[in-house]
């Protein structure tokens, strides 16, 4: 064998055993990194998630006001908050046209996914690179929820790397309408309102249990940009602005009911949930509906609602009373049997 052709060997063979090397290295890691992964996620995110993870501070964050009624225990006096301001909406009280729309402009996975979703992340890579700058991003509801309850104070890899450990948490700890309810209940709306009960009132002057399926399809897609279709606000020009993007995203949102895959928009039963039948019939009746709107036609009826109440001397008069005995004592002996 000639000296050029032994090279030639030796560096074949060379490559072929570091080729091997790297191969083993690269599995190694792989392995060690899943045994890492494995228990950091049993201890940060199953074992000891932490007490911000609990169901009652979760609650002190989106419930942060207390009403305050006459005595027939129906009309309202006020309301006690500190900086902001909400109407607190369980799951039996979502209109299921409304979380229909959400999860189908939003998170057409949410139903179905760990907290995050690979597809959403490379669909809004893949977006950004092709558009040259940041036009999408690849969050699921899981995660907008995180960061709307803990309120994630910057874009660092660390304080996103804290938000991704929360949407896993919650997904761990709660079932998927739980979270959904606590999303719906702590997106900003206007000024100092936030979540659907609020949105419902500003936008349409009306409860959410009475919302359509076209006032819902709005509501669902302004959550990440309110004010950016709001019609009440800036000059007449911006309002028309306003009003025209609002028609624009909510023929967006139904589109997205009708295409969505109704098994993909199927919400799990709970115990006070409905059948198999009804949630089927549901979807239908809903996707018909949206379909008969952009068939048609529509146009928003907006209303605006007011849910800031103005200065009370009753409600003033109130909290001087709370401060005083026995009601100090009164709620610290309810707040330890809670």
């Amino acid at each position: 064998m000639s000296e050029r052709k032994l090279v030639k060997v030796k560096k074949a063979g060379f490559l072929a055993k570091f080729a091997l090397a790297t191969i083993k290295l690269g599995l190694l890691a792989a392995l060690i990194g899943g045994v890492w992964g494995y228990f950091e996620y049993q201890e940060k995110i199953i074992n000891n998630p932490g007490a911000h993870l609990s169901r009652d501070h979760i609650r002190s964050v989106i419930v942060q006001e207390s009403p305050v009624y006459y005595r027939d225990g129906t009309t309202r006096i006020g309301v006690f908050f500190e900086d902001e301001h909400r109407q607190y909406v369980g799951w039996d009280t979502l209109p299921k046209a409304y979380v229909m729309a959400i999860v189908a402009s939003e998170d057409g996975d949410f139903w179905s996914h760990f907290g995050v979703s690979p597809k959403h992340i490379t669909r809004a890579m893949w977006q950004n690179i092709t558009a040259g700058r940041l036009v999408a991003g690849g969050s699921t509801l899981t995660q907008q929820t995180a960061k709307n309850i803990y309120y994630r104070p910057d874009r660092s890899l660390k304080s996103k790397l804290g938000e991704l450990y929360n949407a896993l948490r919650l997904e761990a700890h709660y079932e998927k309408h739980e979270i959904l309810t606590f999303y719906v209940n702590q997106f900003h709306v206007s000024g100092n309102g936030r979540g659907l009960g609020i949105a419902s009132r500003y936008f349409f002057n009306k409860q959410v249990e009475n919302l359509s399926v076209l006032e819902s399809a709005f509501l669902a897609g302004l959550v990440k940009a309110p004010s950016y279709y709001d019609p009440f606000i800036g000059t007449a020009e911006r309002r028309a602005r306003s009003l025209q993007r609002a028609h624009d995203r909510t023929r967006y949102v139904l589109g997205r009911l009708i295409k969505e895959n109704g098994k993909k928009l199927t919400w799990p039963q709970t115990d006070e949930g409905s059948s198999d039948a009804e949630i089927s019939a549901e979807i239908s009746r809903v996707k018909t509906e949206a379909q008969r709107l952009l068939t048609e036609g529509f146009e928003l009826d907006f209303h605006r609602g007011t849910f800031r109440y103005e200065a009370s001397a009753t409600l003033d008069e109130v909290a001087r009373r709370l401060t005083q005995p026995p009601f100090v004592q009164l709620m610290r002996d309810a707040e330890i049997e809670d």
